[in-house]
Parts: C-alpha cells; structure tokens; sequence
C-alpha cells in the first residue's frame, strides 16, 4: 500500500486523471494527487421483447447530458464524473422509465433498460 509523505505525494497510477490538492498546515505543505473518477456507460435500450429501440432519448438531468441511442439501441455517455444519477430514458410508443445510476470506479460500466410498450 503506498504511503503519503509530505511533498512527494503519490497514490494514482499513470494515466489516470487526477485532481490535485494543497494543504497548508502551520509551516508544513502537503500536496495530494486523488485519483478523479471517471466511467463510460454504455447502454442497451429494448422492448420488453428484446428487440433494440432506436432514437430512445437518454438524460442524466443533474449531469446535464443526454444522448439518443442508435440503430441498435446503444448509446454510450463518456467521462462520467462519480456521483448518483437519475437516468430518464424515453421513446415514441413506450413508457418512460426512470433509473438510479450510480457512478462509484473508473472504467465502464453495462446497462440494459427495458422499455414496456405503451400501445394496448
């Protein structure tokens, strides 16, 4: 496990954003790297049936993004900062669906959303 010690701070990997923090404490200065959290998601949206819907709207409101899905009902959001969000996805002829995301490790993560048709 690597060790903080003063003025040479090193905890992160190469590669890695960071955010840098300065502390001053009398007449000691501490400098930290923190690894920032980032992740791509990558989402399927389908019918309850498993057939891909194209032109689905995806939101993260409090993010401030949104995005559509493909032809294939895929749609990817990149560099997602670590938080909880409300993701809203939408479509012509569905129920609109609401989810709680939650952004916890860098990398990617998966999501199917099933979406139920709205004509009876």
């Amino acid at each position: 496990m690597p060790m903080i010690q003063q003025n040479t701070d090193s905890i992160i990997e190469e590669n890695e954003p960071i955010n840098s923090v300065s502390v001053q404490k009398g007449l000691n200065s501490f400098n930290f790297k923190v690894r920032k959290i980032q992740c791509d998601l990558n989402l399927l949206v389908t019918s309850v049936n498993g057939k891909p819907i194209n032109n689905a709207l995806i939101s993260l409101d409090s993010a401030g993004l949104t995005a559509v899905s493909d032809e294939h009902g895929r749609v990817t959001m990149k560099a997602l900062p670590a938080g909880r969000f409300a993701l809203d996805v939408i479509s012509c002829g569905f129920i609109a669906k609401t989810m709680l995301v939650s952004i916890d490790r860098s990398g990617s993560q998966e999501l199917c959303v099933l979406l139920t048709s709205n004509i009876g």
